[in-house]
Formats: C-alpha cells, structure tokens, sequence
C-alpha cells in the first residue's frame, strides 16, 4: 500500500496538498478472473475545506479529477463532486472519506489527481504519482498491497469499501500516533491453490519487526490457519498498545504446513506514544532515553539524515561540523554528536527524547509538505523556514492567478529563530514556484533580519508579463491596472 502523507517517519511516502489537506494512499490488487485494479482512498480533512450553510445544517463540497495514462495515451478519467457529512454546528468540520477503483491491465501508468474546493475556487491542488502492476501468473504465489484501515466490520450492503463481505475503512497514513493502539490491515494472496493445490493447508504469519535492526518482536506476533484458494483473504489486526516508539516494518507471511516461507511483505510505519517499555538485559531495543534512541539506530544513511535535518536550525559553525561529519561517514561519531547535541538544546529543562521527537515530527511534516522532487522538505525554502521559524500563524496559497506564477506569503505574529535564538513580531515570507509544473518554491522575500529582503519581490511574481529596467520602481503597473490579489494577500495575512 502506497501513502501519500506521512507525519512521522524516516521514509516519506505519502502527501499533503498544499491547500487541502488530503490524505492519499492507494493499493493494488489482482483479479484472477479479470484484469488487475488499483483502488485510490482519500481522506479530506474537514478544518482545511470550507463549510457552507443550506436547507438541513453545514457541508463541504470537492472536487475530485482522476486521470492515468500509459506513456502519453489516457487509459482513464474521472471527475465527481464529493459532499461532507451535514454537520448542524458550523464550528464542526468532519473530515470525510473516499474511495475509487480502477480495471487496469499489467504496466507501468501514471496517475493524476486533483482535489479542489467547490465551495472556495481557489483551492486546488495536483498531485501526480507514478505506478507499477506486475501479476505474473505463474506457479508462484503473489500477493496484493497492504491496506490499512481505520476500522472494519460486517457489511450490510455493498460498498465501494467492501471487500468479503466487510466493509473496510481506510486509514491513509503509516504514523500511529498515541490514540492509535491497534494497526488493522487486510491482504490478498494468489495462486495458492496452483501452488499447494486446492484446499490443501497453510497459515499467514504476521508480526512486527525492528526496521533497523530488522528483529522479530514476538509479543507483536499471530497467525491465522487458512485452505488454499485462487484467492485466499487476510484480515486481521495486532494490538500495539504496548509497543514503544520507534521504527518498524508490519510483516506479513504466506508458509506451507512444514512452515516453509512462501512469500512475504512488509509495510513500514512510525509508532509515537508515550509507553515505554521496561528495559531488562536481554533487550537492547527499548526506548527510555535519547542515548537509548541513536545508539539503536545502526545505519549510517539514517544517522546521516538525522544530522542533515538539523540544518535549518542550527548555527553556521554548527553547519560547517555537521557538513564534515556527514562526508566523513563516521556512525559513531554522527551518534554522539546527535546525543550532545539534543541534551544541551533541552537545557535541564524537557527531556531531551522528547525534545528530538517533537522535532523530528516537524521535519517529517516539512519532509511531506515542502519535498522538491527528490530535495527532501528540510532543504527547500518554505521547509527550512517552516523549522527554522516554525508553523505560520497565516498561510496564503494562490496556486492559479491572473498573469502571477504561483505563489505562498507566510505571517508570523510572534517568530522565534532556532537558529540564532531570537525573537521578531509581525513578519512575512514571500515565497514563488517559477517552474509552475513542480511543487519547488522559492524564497524572495523576507522581513526578518537576515533572511532575502527584495524591495522589488512584486515583479518577480509577474516578471512573466510586466519587466522594467527601472531599479527603483517596486511596484508593477499590472497590480494598479488589473487588481490582482497580491497586495491584498501580502496585507491583509488571513
């Protein structure tokens, strides 16, 4: 299963989109009596949509576009409205659900969607993701995504979240924070009864392993006994109320009656709680402390990344060490750099693993918000700014706009720089997406000391159709002729 917003994890691989916040996932499965499918869930956020009043209470309205094509051909296209539930309270947003399937054969296929707001047209958002079906059916056994659900149960009727007579709610992200203590999830597998023959016995094998360390943890560990099928169902759930923050993989198993592995996948996710499990001299892996945390962690490029994403809100001396550091490739010494380093900026006062992960929330946010193709979240602009400074008190996103690029202007009331440890009031980021077709934006302007100040930042917005050779000219003729919402954006932050 594929997710697109992650809120904790090393591995990103989920999304938020910048005016909506949509939380995307999807998972492939096989049907053996027809074509291969992808199914699509959404859950929109009700805080990020806007509510409208009409006969019976309150309700959000959006947009849903759907488009995949194989190389340049359009294989499929969907467009639908998606109504919230009515809510009688304004001060109620319940986020809502969707789901889609789409028939497709074996290939490589790119996937488009695009979410707007029908009730506030300004509003959208595209995300275009890439993806792979592969079903050899061959005399092996194979298996379909992981999905992840909120909850599940019998169903009365059929659904487009039905599934074996289950009704299967979808849970879009791979982050279990606190409140979630139990990780529920369904898988298909195929060809078995090639493989084993009809009916014969085998039994699924799931359980939860260390990430890093790739160790079982067999208190997170079950089976369930099945006969093989064309298509043999698994749905289950693992209670992990108990299970202490850290990295882990859900692995899931397919073993004959003598136990022999048959197939296998894994599903990463990032547990966050306060439960601590008690730490006994057989078991190296329990988190109580921040030593405890990075001297589990064994991989230099996972260390690196930690080192990295300290940048936008360290020191330029800072910096320089932790450039060395990261070129040098030595684990040991990135360890107890990350050690010192969060025990004296927790200053006696928090403890210091609670201070890392409160942070490291944050990048991953950035990680997922603010990525530029490849470039992780932590080293854009609006992703730097978003750590260096923290969250905005105002955000404004203008994706489409007469004769400007696409553009964002951030208003902090009160802004602390981790960075140098200072304080500002009322200050404003501008920041410009000049490509237009990424999602790579650029800063140009700032008021806070030290950052870009560009007195002419109005032109940059639309240097595509108004240019002046005059320097000291800082506001552009189209903004006084056509009114375009620039200055009322810059000035009136909401």
């Amino acid at each position: 299963m594929r997710h697109f917003l992650l809120i904790l994890s090393v591995l990103i691989s989920n999304l938020l989109f910048s005016n909506i916040t949509v939380y995307f996932s999807y998972a492939v499965f096989n049907s053996p009596n027809s074509k291969p499918y992808i199914e699509t869930y959404l859950t929109v956020s009700g805080n990020s949509v806007k509510y409208l009043q009409n006969k019976t209470g309150y309700q959000a309205n959006v947009n849903i576009s759907w488009r995949i094509l194989k190389d340049t051909t359009l294989i499929k296209i969907s467009n639908y409205n998606l109504l919230s539930p009515i809510v009688s309270d304004s001060l109620q947003h319940p986020s809502f659900i969707d789901g889609q399937r789409f028939s497709l054969d074996n290939g490589e296929y790119v996937l488009e969607l695009i979410v707007s707001d029908n009730n506030l047209l300004q509003k959208k958002s595209t995300h275009v993701e890439k993806i792979s079906i592969d079903f050899k059916r061959n005399k092996t056994v194979y298996n379909s995504d992981i999905q992840l659900m909120e909850s599940y149960s019998k169903s009365k009727s059929t659904t487009i979240f039905t599934k074996n007579g289950y009704d299967l709610i979808p849970y879009c992200i791979n982050y279990f924070p606190k409140t979630q203590n139990t990780i529920k999830f369904y898988m298909e597998s195929y060809n078995l009864d090639t493989v084993l023959d009809k009916n014969k016995r085998f039994f699924y094998s799931y359980f939860i392993e260390n990430s890093e360390t790739h160790i079982k943890l067999d208190e997170f560990y079950n089976f369930q006994k099945q006969k093989a099928a064309t298509v043999n169902p698994l749905l289950a759930q693992i209670d992990i109320s108990k299970l202490s923050t850290g990295n882990y993989n859900l692995v899931i198993e397919v073993r004959d009656s003598l136990n022999n592995r048959l197939s296998q996948k894994k599903w990463f996710f990032q547990r966050l709680t306060d439960y601590a499990k008690p730490k006994t001299a057989t078991d190296n892996y329990a988190v109580t402390n921040i030593s405890d945390f990075f001297n589990m962690v064994q991989s230099s490029d996972t260390l690196k990344s930690f080192v990295e994403c300290l940048w936008p809100i360290s020191s330029t001396i800072e910096r320089t060490w932790q450039q060395s550091q990261i070129k040098n490739n030595d684990a040991a010494m990135m360890r107890n750099y990350l050690i010192d380093y969060w025990k004296a900026e927790s200053k006696d006062t928090i403890d210091p693993l609670i201070l890392w992960f409160s942070y490291y929330k944050e990048v991953l946010e950035a990680n997922a918000n603010f990525k530029c193709g490849k470039q992780k979240g932590y080293y854009t602009d609006r992703g730097r700014v978003y750590l260096q400074y923290g969250k905005p008190d105002n955000r404004t996103q203008v994706n489409s706009e007469a004769n400007t690029y696409p553009y964002e202007m951030w208003h902090y009331n009160r802004i602390y720089d981790r960075a140098t440890k200072r304080f500002f009031s009322n200050k404003k980021f501008v920041f410009v997406n000049f490509a237009i077709a990424d999602d790579c934006y650029k800063l140009i302007h700032s008021e806070v000391v030290g950052e870009i100040y560009d007195a002419r930042w109005r032109y940059r917005l639309v240097s595509r159709v108004e240019e002046t050779l005059n320097k000291d000219k800082t506001m552009p003729d189209l903004l006084k002729d056509q009114g375009t919402n620039i200055e009322d954006n810059f000035n009136n932050p909401r």
